[in-house]
């Protein structure tokens, strides 16, 4: 008689998930689609939603918040014979899923130049790379500062590769292709979103996220090749 009563409360217990499974409301399953790489939401200030954060707005905190991991913060300092190039913070998330699939992502932050030189020299340990470019492990302090600070970029590393029939169904077709001077990779342009997609044969692809406003500087490189 037991298992008789346990059996028909399993049953009515199953039949509740899939009735309010099949009856949730369109912008709850909206909801659940949000971490989705081309679920990008253009915003009346300029700026846009992706993976939950708002691209030049959303900070390092918001970002650890809502992956559950720690970021590792990097000064990238260049070389003194380069003045040109500019010094670049990244905090780089080794183990996130989105959609389900195990990715990595880099997040690039902007910070005055009197700060940034300032972290260079409080730096806890400086590594000079082949290229003659600093990398500066931050203090303590000037990490913390980094975390409360606005993402200005995002770059995804999906760990499957992409193909041109599953970007076009996701994304769309794109405003512009530009073919990368240096690699085999194509560029697949959508400025309104301030998407940069690098689909590569030999290579890992890359979605490059940035606000529409500089999406110009963003590819001028690319154009100036």
């Amino acid at each position: 008689m037991f298992l008789k009563v346990l059996a028909a409360t399993l049953l009515i217990l199953a039949l509740g998930v899939y009735l309010s499974t099949i009856n949730a409301p369109q912008n709850n399953q909206q909801r659940l689609n949000v971490g989705f790489p081309w679920k990008i939401e253009n915003l009346e200030s300029g700026h846009t939603r992706v993976f939950n954060l708002i691209v030049g707005q959303s900070t390092l905190h918001d970002a650890q918040q809502q992956f559950k991991e720690i970021a590792e913060i990097t000064l990238f300092y260049p070389p003194d014979k380069e003045p040109v190039k500019e010094p670049v913070i990244e905090a780089f998330f080794n183990d996130i899923k989105i959609a389900g699939l195990k990715s990595k992502m880099v997040m690039s932050i902007e910070l005055p130049a009197d700060k940034i030189i300032a972290m260079f020299e409080r730096g806890a340990r400086i590594a000079t790379l082949g290229s003659g470019t600093r990398k500066v492990t931050l203090s303590s302090a000037d990490a913390a500062l980094v975390r409360q600070s606005p993402i200005t970029s995002i770059t995804y590393l999906p760990s499957i590769n992409l193909s041109a029939e599953l970007l076009e169904k996701r994304f769309g077709q794109p405003n512009e292709k530009i073919a990368d001077a240096q690699s085999d990779a194509v560029h697949w342009l959508y400025p309104e979103k301030g998407v940069d997609i690098a689909l590569s044969e030999s290579e890992k692809d890359v979605i490059l996220y940035v606000m529409p406003e500089k999406f110009d500087a963003l590819i001028k490189p690319l154009k100036n090749k």
